[in-house]
């Protein structure tokens, strides 16, 4: 029985056993059992009679909840059949309820063996396979004397047992191939011997092997490996050898490194002779100038006079602008270009850039516009000077080739650390192909009719790129271009809470702010003395030392460590385990861990960065690089896989909406809210939902890291009243914050309004009272994107009916948008998308237990129905019933919400097909970090969603995890699990009969 699977819902056969059983007290009991079946499994009908699937099963709980979940369909009136293997026999259950007064009374089991039948099958597949073990060798040979590289497989004693044909013409074989198999490797070629005694050595050290390259005597240049080759029991049996012939490529690598030194030997050529030219061009320049400006202020001059003589300054400045950007791009090719980079107010530096050229605009008729506000106390890190530079370059540009009368727009974002300012004009454009031209030294836009040198961009860039950013352009002819460059920000204003993220922040307990404590495992002395001496020499870190991998997790088990220095090669457990042992315990999985090893090999760095290392760092240490890498590990974000939909809600008075993907607190936000102590209080409509745990659990964890206490969290159960009771208990609290879901926009209107006027900054969840206005009495609304949410139900249902039918609806009854919205997606989707769908009812709820009731009218009415959308998932269990009263089990139901009743019922591939998910424990995040903005004065957007979530039965253990932040119940995961293996088998079954 413990193999057993769930197979469908039948009709009835011949028989080998029955037994009934009936449900008491939540436990199905069996009351009779009988046949020859029952005696051949090796039991009496005493052993079966009054014992429950647990009675059995007591050592295996999965296997008991498993077949507990087919008996429990039974008794809500489903025909189950199921297949099992118990003592070597295999046999059919089938499960038929027995219903009296429309209930079912008891339910009559019927096993049938089926052990024939499955021997037949498994002879038919053994011969199969035997067949196919035939057809191996031959398959296998033909396959390796295809591969490019020379393959040879010696044994133990160093003879060869395989080789392929491109091994056998790389050193020129004589004979046969097979007339070598059983040779000596070494009367080959003295490297078998050689490399063989090589490797021993190595495995003993644990080092990693290295592919190496050998000339043989035919003048070629092969480059070869050798791995050790172990048996199923992994006991030693020879090696595999492969060779690659390189001649061409060595021969191609010594043209393109003296092509590569030629080319450096003129450019750095060409580098100096631009240098000397433009300090030798300046002097004479200095005169012309200085002269000129000298007779500009002479009074006597004429008008003629005049024009002549700004004529000398315009084409004078214009060289000197043309030897500095010379003289610039000869320095950063050279290396000699310095540049000092600081903190610089950015806002500060973008406005003066814009005052400078406005008057060049103003000549064309070009408006500018800077869309800044919001950054107005942002920083960068930056060379200032080369900033002004690069800004004054690209606007230059933008009004240079910008048309009469044209816009010039100035906007920046935050992105991943970095800040990106953009430069858009409505100018001439040029083509895709010419992306790349435009930063190459010298390059003119085609058919261009300014002037210039084609110096600038080029410039650009490499000043770009040497204050750590990147720059890219996009434009189209006869419309515009867009010029947008990053810059990097200072730590403290990196983000360090986000919403879909997750970070370490410094240590909240009684040590100093900002200090870090590390653990380095490591067993050379030499090692551990060169780190002790560089962290001493900064006061932030605190350097705590382990000699063995036992030692080191002893101490990560019982002091507060923020990062782990981790060296893989230890004498008594491997670093990767010690790495994975962190990553499962619940108190250490977040510490940050950076491999140290003297291993450099990129392909073994990848690895470790793959298995999830935050950073790798190779011996020697270099030292500035050492403690770049422990800064920026320990103050970045680490990345969670949240959905990146596009936003299709809008907010309950229109408002557009803004992704949550944009909210971000920086380390010094973070600082001020800590040092404040501020207090928050949760006001929930309901919290014994799935929903609203996950959402508070997402609330509390970030107002946790923001040091902020939670100081009451309240359930209204959906009553206005006991609402408006639980806010004016919270506010004799005092709270700083409040964050709630009005269970009636109007009746708890006043409530609310109370809070705004005594200061509290309110955060809303799916609602807001009537009255009250963004900005002014309250922060910001956050929801999930429910109008994305009722388009992926439609598509669902649309899916599963194969685009054609009749399908219900059950909607919410009440003014409230999220719900509305949901069904208005829903129904417009399928009207547009689905033709052949027709929506025959809509029924509306005000319960969420009414759900049955309603579903079952719908029901009788239309005997017809295909399909049912349930607006949220509670009803829609209700509606589950109702389809199982009415034996209506092939009717489609789809819904909104990720409950635990509903994921169940999707697993098992039931009547509830798939849904379209909130994400609560992000929009908990979500609200907690607009809750950090109000304290900070900063500006928030009037209406915040989170993406939606297709859930169907092929994502749902997935979805589970990333909708409440933990991994599915042990029953969803069991009963997806056995689906997965129903389904598996079936497709197996269809395939032998399609062979057959």
């Amino acid at each position: 029985m413990k193999d057993s699977r769930y197979i469908a819902q039948p009709g009835f056969t011949d028989t080998g056993m029955i037994f009934k059983f009936v449900q008491k007290s939540n436990e199905f009991i069996h009351t009779f059992a009988e046949g020859e079946l029952l005696y051949r499994l090796g039991f009496n009908r005493e052993d079966i009679v009054g014992k429950t699937l647990h009675d059995f099963y007591w050592d295996d709980i999965d296997t008991a909840n498993l077949l507990n979940g087919y008996y429990k369909k039974a008794w809500e009136g489903q025909y189950i059949e199921y297949e099992s293997k118990f003592r070597g026999v295999y046999y059919v259950i089938y499960l038929r309820p027995l219903f009296h007064k429309d209930k079912v009374a008891e339910v009559v089991g019927t096993c049938v063996e089926i052990t024939n039948k499955k021997i037949m099958e498994e002879d038919i597949l053994q011969k199969e396979q035997e067949q196919k073990l035939m057809n191996s060798y031959a398959f296998q040979r033909s396959l390796i004397d295809r591969l490019d590289s020379g393959i040879a497989v010696t044994d133990c004693n160093k003879k060869i047992r395989l080789l392929n044909r491109k091994f056998y013409d790389l050193f020129q074989l004589k004979g046969e191939i097979d007339c070598h198999i059983g040779m000596h490797a070494s009367d080959l070629h003295y490297l078998f011997d050689k490399e063989i005694n090589k490797i021993k050595l190595e495995n003993t050290e644990k080092r990693t092997r290295t592919p190496k390259e050998i000339k043989i005597d035919t003048g070629m240049t092969l480059r070869y490996n050798c791995f050790p080759l172990n048996n199923e029991e992994n006991d030693f049996v020879g090696y595999l050898w492969e060779f690659e012939d390189i001649t061409e490529q060595k021969k191609m690598e010594r043209v393109i490194i003296q092509a590569k030194e030629e080319a450096e030997k003129v450019n750095m050529a060409k580098s100096s002779f631009l240098s000397k030219m433009s300090h030798e061009l300046r002097t004479p320049l200095n005169g012309i100038l200085g002269f000129a400006q000298l007779l500009e202020m002479d009074e006597s001059l004429n008008e003629q006079q005049r024009d002549f003589v700004q004529e000398i300054l315009s084409g004078g400045s214009h060289l000197l602008s043309l030897i500095n950007d010379i003289l610039d791009v000869s320095r950063i090719e050279t290396g000699n270009l310095k540049i000092s980079v600081e903190e610089v107010h950015l806002l500060t530096v973008i406005k003066e850039c814009i005052n400078i050229v406005q008057p060049l605009a103003k000549k064309k008729n070009i408006s500018i516009y800077s869309q800044l506000d919001q950054w107005e106390d942002m920083i960068v890190l930056a060379d200032p000077i080369r900033l002004k530079q690069i800004l004054l370059n690209l606007l230059d540009n933008a009004i240079k080739y910008n048309q009469e009368n044209g816009k010039v727009i100035v906007f920046c974002r935050l992105q991943e650390n970095k800040q990106y300012i953009h430069i858009v004009d409505t100018g001439v454009g040029f083509s895709v192909e010419e992306y790349t031209k435009v930063f190459v030294p010298f390059y003119r836009i085609e058919s261009t009719k300014e002037e210039g040198t084609g110096i600038g961009l080029s410039l650009v860039k490499q000043l770009v790129h040497l204050m750590g950013g990147e720059i890219n352009v996009t434009s189209n002819k006869g419309t515009g271009s867009e010029f947008c460059f990053s810059l990097p920000l200072p730590n403290d204003l990196k983000t360090v809470i986000q919403w879909g993220e997750q970070t370490e922040f410094p240590p909240t307990n009684n040590r100093r702010e900002d200090n870090y404590r590390l653990l380095y495992i490591e067993d050379n002395e030499s090692n551990l003395h060169l780190v002790s001496n560089i962290i001493k020499s900064q006061p932030s870190y605190t350097l705590l030392s382990a000699r063995t991998g036992k030692e080191g997790i002893e101490i990560v088990a019982n002091e507060k460590i923020d990062l782990v220095l981790l060296d893989i090669n230890l004498p008594d457990i491997n670093g990767y385990e010690i790495f994975e042992i962190l990553k499962a315990g619940r108190e250490t999985k977040d510490i940050a861990v950076i491999a140290v090893s003297a291993n450099a090999m990129p392909k073994d760095i990848q690895y470790t960065l793959d298995k999830g290392f935050d950073n790798y760092l190779t011996k020697p240490i270099h030292v500035q690089e050492f403690l770049t890498i422990l800064s920026e590990t320990l103050n970045n974000t680490i990345n969670q896989n949240i959905p990146d939909h596009k936003i299709l809600s809008t907010g309950p008075h229109g408002e557009e909406a803004v992704s949550a993907k944009t909210l971000r607190l920086s380390l010094k936000e973070l600082k001020k809210i800590k040092k404040k102590k501020y207090k928050a209080a949760i006001a929930m409509h309901y919290t014994r939902s799935d929903w609203s745990r996950s959402q508070l659990e997402g609330m509390q964890t970030t107002f946790e890291k923001m040091g902020i206490e939670v100081v009451a969290v309240t359930n209204a159960e959906f009553k206005w009243k006991k609402q408006v009771a639980d806010i004016e208990s919270i506010l004799a609290k005092k709270p700083d914050i409040l964050v709630s879901i009005p269970v009636d926009p109007e009746l708890t209107a006043n409530v609310y309004q109370k809070a705004a006027q005594a200061g509290v900054k309110l955060v809303f969840m799916d609602n807001t009272p009537n009255g009250l206005q963004h900005g002014k009495d309250y922060v910001s609304i956050v929801s999930a994107d429910n109008y994305g949410n009722g388009i992926e139900s439609a598509n669902i249902m649309a899916e599963k009916l194969d685009r054609k039918g009749k399908v219900g609806i059950i909607y919410h009854d009440a003014d409230f948008f999220a719900t509305k919205q949901r069904t208005e997606a829903f129904e417009k989707t399928i009207k547009e998308k689905y033709p052949n769908i027709q929506i025959v009812d809509r029924r509306g709820i005000t319960d969420s237990n009414d759900g049955e009731k309603v579903a079952s009218a719908m029901i009788a009415e239309h005997q017809d129905l295909n399909g049912i959308f349930v607006v949220w998932d509670i009803p829609a269990e209700g509606a589950l019933r109702a389809t199982r009263t009415a034996k209506k089990s092939n009717l489609v139901i789809t819904t909104v919400d990720l409950g635990m009743n509903v994921a169940l019922e999707i697993a098992q591939d039931g009547s509830i097909k798939g849904l379209g998910a909130q994400l609560p424990y992000q929009q908990g995040v979500a609200e907690a970090i607009l809750a950090g903005y109000a304290l900070l004065g900063k500006q928030a957007p009037p209406y915040v969603a989170v993406p939606s979530l297709k859930v169907m039965k092929e994502n749902i253990i997935d979805a589970w995890q990333l909708v409440y932040h933990e991994d599915a119940p042990d029953i969803i995961q069991s009963v997806a699990k056995s689906r997965n293996a129903r389904e598996k088998g079936e497709q197996q079954d269809e395939s032998i009969d399609r062979r057959r």
